[in-house]
């Protein structure tokens, strides 16, 4: 049923609020992916699943006010909506990221400083890259306020962690990992050596 507002006759209805009427069942967004299947699909995540999740990163990241999540995931990617509310919930803050300057290695790690960004989430492949360029000569970025490096969307090769420790031997890492149909990610494995 279609109503057009122009057609409402808004006096008859009373400008009370409607009552809230709210379950951990209710949905909280919806998120389209091909999985491995290839075939896109509307992933229906609830409430209950989106917010387990941020308070997962809360603990596991030991989040507060102080911390500033670098936001570098595309709005249609379902890291994005840990990276722009987790923040927020602690009283910390997100750095929005563009996307030119999220997909560009150089430009994105020398974001970290001037921004504070306390954590950083990234593919392996752009780590990859971040780490080929000092392999190449570049200086190491000066990364004081990185509290945690975050892995995710592709496997994390054992040898792409030890580079990393070798220029950044106090910046963990945390491995995360989910389909898009379980609220981002289902498990975490920290990496400190």
């Amino acid at each position: 049923q279609l109503l057009y507002v122009k057609d409402l006759d808004l006096l008859k209805y009373s400008p009370e609020n409607l009552p809230i009427c709210y379950t951990p069942d209710n949905l909280a967004y919806v998120i389209y992916t091909s999985g491995s299947t290839g075939t896109p699909k509307g992933a229906m995540l609830e409430q209950r699943g989106m917010v387990n999740h941020l308070y997962a990163k809360i603990t596991d990241l030991k989040l507060g006010a102080n911390d500033v999540v670098a936001q570098t995931a595309a709005q249609t990617f379902d890291i994005s909506v840990w990276q722009f509310l987790v923040a927020l919930l602690v009283g910390g803050k997100v750095e929005i990221v563009p996307t030119e300057i999220a997909t560009d290695p150089d430009r994105l790690i020398s974001l970290v400083q001037p921004q504070q960004i306390s954590i950083l989430e990234i593919v392996p492949s752009l780590l990859r890259m971040m780490l080929q360029q000092i392999e190449d000569g570049a200086t190491p970025a000066k990364l004081a306020s990185l509290r945690w490096l975050l892995l995710t969307g592709e496997a994390l090769p054992p040898q792409l962690c030890r580079q990393w420790f070798e220029h950044y031997p106090t910046i963990p890492m945390l491995n995360a990992y989910g389909p898009t149909e379980c609220s981002d990610d289902v498990t975490h494995y920290p990496i400190d050596r």
